[in-house]
């Protein structure tokens, strides 16, 4: 909707998983819009089911060589390019501002729903709320309700991989640095000249 208040006539995003991409797809079928998803070949292969999804709802999936790291890159980069044309629908909590906040916005759907889930279902808060953490856009949603509640604690989970010692991890928050990436600050994997690491997951994005 926001693409086509703005005119544009084509979205692009990038996903990890396919959920995004999926969501995107439907949407852009929906308005009439041309779809263009940027996707990992490494995610590309483990979610099949996804990309085939995607494909029927007449999007272009393009393969970037890597993970959702990359992904994301060429999406902004196609975006930049295509400035008068194209919107950049982010998924989660990377890009410039406000793509970090508005995935914010929209994902609080969730913290929400899980404080009311919690009145109906006990009368109270949560105690403790657990959330992966990858890219962000589902810790986030959750949290963000709670982060002014001091008596919930919020535990993110993060990929170890083969350690954290063995530079086969993604644990940006444990033992990453503050860095900018994709125009926002965040926690990153960064080697001494403040150059990107590749992060090391079984899962995908």
């Amino acid at each position: 909707m926001i693409a086509r208040r703005l005119g544009c006539s084509r979205v692009v995003a990038a996903t990890g998983a396919g959920q995004h991409g999926v969501a995107t797809a439907a949407a852009c079928a929906k308005f009439s819009l041309e779809c263009t998803v940027f996707m990992g070949t490494a995610d590309k292969e483990k979610q099949f089911s996804n990309v085939l999804s995607m494909k029927l709802f007449g999007v272009q999936v393009k393969s970037v060589e890597g993970t959702f790291k990359d992904a994301s890159t060429e999406a902004i980069r196609n975006w930049v390019g295509n400035l008068e044309t194209t919107y950049y629908l982010s998924g989660t909590v990377v890009g410039p501002h406000p793509s970090p906040l508005m995935v914010r916005e929209f994902q609080s759907v969730i913290g929400k729903e899980t404080r009311r889930q919690a009145n109906q279902l006990w009368g109270g808060k949560p105690d403790v709320l657990v959330a992966c953490v990858g890219s962000g856009s589902n810790a986030l949603g959750l949290f963000h309700e709670f982060v002014g509640d001091e008596d919930v604690r919020l535990v993110g989970i993060e990929a170890a991989g083969l350690g954290l010692d063995s530079g086969k991890h993604s644990a940006t928050l444990a033992v990453g640095d503050v860095g900018v990436y994709h125009g926002s600050m965040s926690y990153l994997l960064q080697d001494d000249e403040g150059q990107i690491l590749k992060p090391h997951s079984v899962g995908v994005g």
